[in-house]
C-alpha cells in the first residue's frame, strides 16, 4: 500500500510542486538578471508559480482522504488539468502582450 501511495503522491502532488518551483525560480532569474523593462515578465511567472502552488494545495486537501480508501472509485483529474491549462494559457497570452510592447 505504501508503494501505491508514494506513486500517487509523486504523480498527483509533486508534479504541481515541481512546476510551481520552476516558475518561481524562472521569475527570480528574470527579475534579478534582466533590466527593469522585463520586470512584468518576471511577475507573470511569479503569478503562474503561485497559481500552480494553490492548485497543489487544493489537490492535496481534497484528494488525500480518497487515496487510502479502496471503496471509493478512481476519479480523473480533468478539472485540475482544465484549470491548469486555463491558467497557463492566460499566462502565455499575458507574456505575448508584454513582449509585444517591449521596445
Amino acid at each position: 500500500m505504501s508503494l501505491l501511495l508514494s506513486a500517487r503522491q509523486r504523480t498527483y502532488e509533486q508534479a504541481y510542486w515541481r512546476t510551481s518551483l520552476a516558475q518561481f525560480a524562472f521569475s527570480i532569474f528574470i527579475i534579478r538578471l534582466f533590466e527593469p523593462a522585463f520586470f512584468g515578465i518576471g511577475i507573470v511567472f511569479l503569478v503562474l508559480g503561485i497559481s500552480f502552488l494553490a492548485i497543489a494545495f487544493h489537490r492535496r486537501r481534497h484528494n488525500l482522504e480518497g487515496v487510502l480508501d479502496d471503496s471509493k472509485p478512481f476519479v480523473t483529474s480533468g478539472g485540475y488539468v482544465a484549470m491548469s491549462g486555463f491558467i497557463a494559457m492566460m499566462g502565455y497570452i499575458s507574456l505575448l502582450l508584454l513582449i509585444s510592447i517591449l521596445r
